[in-house]
C-alpha cells in the first residue's frame, strides 16, 4: 500500500525527519507549509480528479513521490 495516500491515517512515530540529536530542525516548518498547502489546495480547487490514472509515474530514489500526476478540474464558476 505503499502508493496510498491516506489523509485521515492515525499517528505514525516514523523518523522521516530524523530522530533525537539528529532531528531535522526545518521539521516543524515543513509540516507547517505542508499542513497550509494542502488547506489551501481544496479551499481553492475542492473538486480535481485524475484525468489519467495509467498517466501518474513515480520518481524513485531517496525522495518518492509522482513524477508526472494528470489531472483535471473544474474552474469555480461552473462549481457555484
Amino acid at each position: 500500500m505503499t502508493d496510498t495516500v491516506i489523509l485521515d491515517r492515525q499517528r505514525n512515530r516514523h523518523i522521516a525527519f530524523g530522530s533525537g540529536i539528529h532531528r531535522c530542525a526545518g521539521s516543524n516548518l515543513a509540516r507547517m507549509e505542508m499542513e497550509v498547502a494542502l488547506r489551501t489546495w481544496f479551499e481553492r480547487i475542492p473538486e480535481f480528479r485524475l484525468s489519467d490514472p495509467g498517466g501518474v509515474t513515480w520518481a524513485s530514489g531517496q525522495v518518492r513521490g509522482p513524477r508526472t500526476l494528470p489531472f483535471t478540474f473544474d474552474s469555480p464558476e461552473t462549481t457555484r
